[in-house]
């Protein structure tokens, strides 16, 4: 069990990690069927011949968290700016919560400083230097080390920023393949990004677990 002081931030963490658990469930009842699903699999190479096929719990939640960010529907909106136009947040907390994750891109990064105690990460942004992080996350903040590489989703809140439930963790010495290969997808989708990235995790990223 992790313990820290209890302060403002943490607080306030805390209650919007949980709105936005509540959140992605509600989007995921209202938008994805089984032609969504079956893209993100396909894209995730998670799926053969109409079935799914998952290493592990972690893998459900990443193929959930690709079909809601990257797989459009046919108008070329995702699950999230669908469930945003059309249903909205029931309070402020989600309201907040939908206009940040409608923003929200994913960013390669590198861990430059961990304050355990404050559950924060001070993170070098890859790909655009002049795009700094502090993740608030309290697991991750315990757990990480200087140099690592991170792969995820800022959903950045006017208070804190925090990840969208999923991270993908590399050594430092993956550091140059991996913005090479950043720069190289950059010229195509999102999906084909982060498809690139969780296939390059199974291989050589370390162990991380979705809570």
């Amino acid at each position: 069990m992790v313990w820290l002081f209890e302060t403002q931030i943490i607080k306030d963490y805390k209650r919007y990690r949980k709105a936005g658990r509540n959140l992605n469930h509600k989007i995921i009842k209202a938008y994805l069927n089984e032609t969504i699903l079956g893209k993100a699999a396909t894209m995730l190479r998670l799926g053969q011949k109409g079935r799914l096929i998952l290493d592990s719990e972690d893998d459900l939640s990443v193929l959930m968290d690709f079909a809601l960010y990257e797989i459009s529907h046919g108008d070329g909106k995702n699950s999230v700016e669908h469930y945003a136009e059309e249903k909205g947040g029931v309070n402020a907390v989600e309201r907040e919560l939908l206009a940040a994750m409608v923003r929200a891109e994913t960013g390669l990064f590198k861990v430059k400083r961990v304050l355990r105690d404050e559950g924060q990460i001070l993170l070098e942004n890859l790909v655009s230097p002049e795009a700094a992080v502090i993740l608030t996350d309290i697991n991750f903040s315990q757990t990480m080390i200087e140099d690592l590489i991170v792969f995820f989703r800022p959903i950045c809140l006017a208070k804190f920023t925090m990840t969208s439930g999923i991270a993908f963790v590399f050594p430092t010495t993956l550091a140059q393949e991996l913005v090479s290969h950043w720069k190289r997808l950059d010229v195509k989708s999102g999906a084909e990004r982060y498809a690139w990235f969780f296939r390059k995790s199974k291989q050589s990223g370390l162990e991380t677990v979705y809570v």
